[in-house]
């Protein structure tokens, strides 16, 4: 079996915390060497609230998808992050006050944070994001 999570910051009582949170909620990846898959037994198990079906049919999720996020987490099942941020790229800001805006990559401070070149009201604006907030767009 397998479960995915995130590790995210929050914030709580004014205070940031680190938490982790799953990638899928309420999924989980399960292997079976058993062909066909029992998914009437599968249901049935305490926790399971059902296996995923498209149109009626109870469908496996390909091994080499699994794999790949597999390969992606560390050994507590959270997810790497990615630091393929560089300047010049178009990044969505994640979170903050700044949260949903689309902008540029000025220059990577440090490996913590980022100066983005933010367009508000017809304007280039430079601030510093830190770069967990940061999702690389293409």
């Amino acid at each position: 079996m397998f479960f995915c999570h995130l590790s995210i910051k929050l914030q709580k009582n004014g205070k940031f915390i680190d938490t982790k949170s799953p990638l899928f909620p309420g999924y989980l990846f399960m292997g079976s060497s058993i062909d066909p898959i029992p998914w009437k037994s599968v249901n049935g198990t305490r926790g399971v609230s059902k296996a995923v079906t498209l149109d009626g049919v109870f469908r496996s999720i390909n091994a080499i998808i699994i794999e790949g996020l597999q390969n992606r987490c560390d050994e507590y099942g959270v997810l790497r992050r990615l630091n393929d941020i560089v300047a010049a790229d178009r990044i969505k800001i994640e979170r903050g006050p700044f949260a949903d805006f689309i902008c540029t990559v000025d220059q990577i401070k440090d490996d913590q944070r980022a100066w983005v070149l933010i367009e508000i009201l017809q304007q280039q604006t430079r601030t510093e994001v830190s770069l967990d907030y940061l999702s690389k767009i293409n």
